[in-house]
């Protein structure tokens, strides 16, 4: 029988590297997005171990503690899903025919001009009500001057959209007027009188252009009548 010869671990080694760089094993070198996104999904791998594992483990040393955490999760995550679903639904169903006033003095007033209407409100302190007029007065002037088309279904930023499709001069002044006034329609649900001040101060230029190119508008009718 013929004695088995020892190989050492260098020649081993020296082996499998040589083989290993054949080209049958060579694989492509990934690229730099795909390293990028390896050390990305590594690094929340690691992230979320160090949150998620404390709690799991926690389900078998204190399996009381770990279900209120459990329950305190799910509800905050229910929460958040409801608040989402909620704002997506006022979106989509409150456009220009959805601000409904509350009640309250002034009520005369209503269905007449939106910006007299605002006024008034926010004479009373009613911001919440005058911020809804002020935003009706808005796309009333928006559309007299064909910047937008005006429709019950369309939200602020549907408007936003149209004014910034159309490189209109105002996108700019309305985009900072939509975005405080969408925290008081989907955030808030509240309007003080320094928000009311400030939504005051960017569609007054918008409004007042309007109006008196109106009054214009009225006087050269007159005088061409004459």
């Amino acid at each position: 029988m013929q004695a088995q010869i020892p190989v050492s671990e260098t020649a081993i080694r020296d082996t499998m590297a040589a083989v290993f760089r054949q080209p049958a094993f060579a694989r492509e070198r990934p690229s730099w997005f795909a390293a990028q996104m390896d050390r990305f999904w590594t690094w929340l791998g690691n992230v979320l171990r160090s949150i998620f594992g404390p709690l799991l483990r926690s389900r078998e040393t204190n399996p009381l503690m770990f279900w209120i955490l459990v329950t305190i999760l799910a509800l905050i995550f229910l929460a958040i899903v409801g608040r989402l679903a909620y704002v997506s639904y006022l979106r989509r169903t409150q456009g220009i025919d959805a601000r409904a006033f509350s009640g309250g003095p002034g009520g005369s007033a209503r269905g007449g001009d939106p910006r007299l209407l605002a006024q008034q409100l926010a004479a009373q302190g009613n911001f919440t009500d005058a911020a809804h007029a002020l935003y009706m007065a808005l796309l009333e002037a928006l559309g007299r001057r064909g910047l937008v088309r005006l429709h019950s279904s369309k939200t602020v930023g549907d408007y936003v959209r149209e004014l910034r499709s159309r490189s209109s001069a105002i996108y700019t002044r309305f985009r900072d007027f939509a975005r405080l006034y969408e925290v008081v329609v989907y955030g808030t649900g509240y309007c003080d009188r320094e928000r009311y001040e400030r939504l005051h101060a960017l569609a007054l230029p918008i409004v007042e252009e309007q109006a008196v190119g109106g009054r214009t508008a009225a006087g050269s009718r007159v005088a061409a009548n004459r």
